[in-house]
């Protein structure tokens, strides 16, 4: 059964090695590094697990009868959410688990939201062309990672039947 939680932020040394090791996995392959796993590791740990302590910040984990299969890092500032990260295992891409996470995901939001904002690494097309689905346009491209912006009661009404 796939479940949704937020992570306690008392345990993010438990999970965020675990987020990593989701993360790695889909994207070695599409936007490989010139770093070692390790260091890699240890970079995004550094700067991720500070910036998880920000209030404003949240990870919502999704299980599949408790076995951790994604999650979606976010903040909202004002008006605009930030979508700064959305993992989901590979073999539960292409599945009805990235609409339930997103339902519930849009669940959990403020009604005030008016902008949706979030980046993708610029080789990952499959990541560019779902925002862009989803009615996301392109801002900026200037740098190794695309910025997309959408209008939130745009994306939501996809979500909602």
């Amino acid at each position: 059964m796939i479940t949704f939680t937020y992570l306690n932020k008392n345990e993010k040394d438990i999970f965020l090695p675990k987020l990593f090791d989701l993360l790695y996995d889909n994207m070695r392959e599409i936007a490989p590094s010139e770093l070692s796993y390790e260091l890699e590791k240890k970079q995004w740990l550094d700067n991720v697990s500070p910036a998880i302590d920000k209030p404003a910040r949240q990870i919502i984990l999704c299980f599949d009868n408790y076995k951790l299969i994604g999650y979606i890092q976010y903040y909202i500032s004002g008006k605009l959410l930030m979508v700064e990260e959305l993992q989901l295992k590979k073999e539960y891409h292409c599945t009805l688990t990235f609409y339930r996470f997103c339902k519930y995901f849009i669940g959990t939001l403020p009604a005030d939201i008016e902008h949706v904002e979030a980046f993708a690494e610029k080789r990952n097309r499959n990541s560019q062309k779902l925002m862009q689905k989803l009615g996301m346009e392109l801002i900026d491209s200037s740098s190794e990672f695309v910025h997309l912006r959408g209008a939130a009661n745009e994306l939501i009404k996809k979500f909602i039947l």
